[in-house]
């Protein structure tokens, strides 16, 4: 559930060729979501996760539309790590527990969700989410029951899945938003990958925050600030270990990473971001990790330098 939560988005597929699920899941994790639910709607579905588990093992394949404990146990045998399920049963459940399996049931009432909160569960399927209130209803059940996190699914866009994923009580936005079935059906796997790392850039929306400055001293940092200001009209503002030219320009007060200074790479979803460059090989500074009162990345930075500039990843909206 953790590392589902952190991408933010599962892949929820239908496969209708069992040749299909390998060059599939490898498309989905070159572009940078390396997890899918295969729903049990058709005959291919328990061979494509069969396939996937055995070939790829550290592709996090789950089985869903997951309706019987019959099910659950053939997802199991196929190798699914985690199951699904569109409505609440206890049945489904209570074998999944007993099977070390993780589980993310169906609730749309207050009954469901108490049931499920009753049971250990704290994260839940919407679906279908729009029709049943989205993200508004979503946020009424947290007020009653905080520990709860949702994945909304059904029939999502990418705009509904941004606006969601917005929300600190949606674990995950499922669906099929980050590519198209024609490019399945016609084995475009390549426009598959392209899509899908288009879909996690759009909601990153990584942008220019502000730059740093690397400064010798107090002195000078506050020196250029105040340089900088009488040019572009700003504000100067100072912190414990630099000086703020408006939002434009933090001069540090001494030299930091790396020799130059620092651009603030600002992104709407700092904790999603920080998994989807790891995922794609990129280091950090791990020390210079900073996480807000809930947990999540609010900053860190980046080892690799850039013409003598280091890369600051920042929460940060336009």
């Amino acid at each position: 559930m953790n590392l589902i939560e952190s991408y933010g988005m599962i892949p929820v597929l239908n496969i209708k060729r069992e040749e299909d699920a390998l060059p599939l899941a490898k498309a989905l994790r070159k572009g940078g979501l390396p997890l899918m639910e295969v729903m049990f709607r058709t005959e291919a579905a328990a061979a494509c996760i069969q396939k996937i588990a055995a070939e790829m093992p550290d592709f996090c394949i789950g089985a869903g539309t997951v309706l019987t404990v019959e099910q659950a146990e053939k997802a199991k045998e196929c190798g699914a790590k985690f199951i699904v399920s569109p409505d609440f049963s206890e049945e489904v459940i209570r074998y999944c527990q007993k099977e070390n399996l993780p589980v993310v049931p169906g609730c749309i009432t207050p009954s469901e969700v108490h049931r499920a909160v009753s049971m250990g569960l704290t994260v839940l399927k919407f679906f279908p989410a729009i029709q049943m209130g989205g993200l508004k209803t979503m946020q009424l059940f947290s007020g009653p029951y905080p520990q709860v996190k949702f994945v909304p699914t059904g029939d999502l866009t990418r705009k509904e899945m941004n606006e969601y994923l917005s929300c600190s009580k949606v674990a995950a936005a499922g669906g099929d938003f980050m590519l198209s079935y024609d490019d399945i059906e016609n084995r475009r796997f390549d426009r598959i990958e392209q899509s899908v790392r288009e879909t996690i850039l759009e909601h990153l929306d990584f942008h220019i925050a502000h730059v740093g400055i690397n400064c010798a001293s107090s002195g000078e940092a506050k020196a250029l600030g105040e340089a900088l200001s009488s040019v572009l009209f700003q504000n100067v503002t100072e912190y414990e270990k630099s000086y703020f030219s408006g939002s434009l320009f933090e001069l540090m007060k001494a030299p930091f990473y790396n020799k130059g200074g620092h651009v603030a790479i600002g992104t709407r979803d700092a904790e999603r971001a920080y998994s989807f460059l790891k995922t794609s090989g990129i280091r950090f500074h791990e020390e210079t990790l900073a996480r807000d009162e809930n947990g999540r990345v609010k900053a860190v930075y980046l080892e690799p330098d850039f013409g003598g500039f280091a890369l600051h990843l920042l929460q940060h909206e336009k």
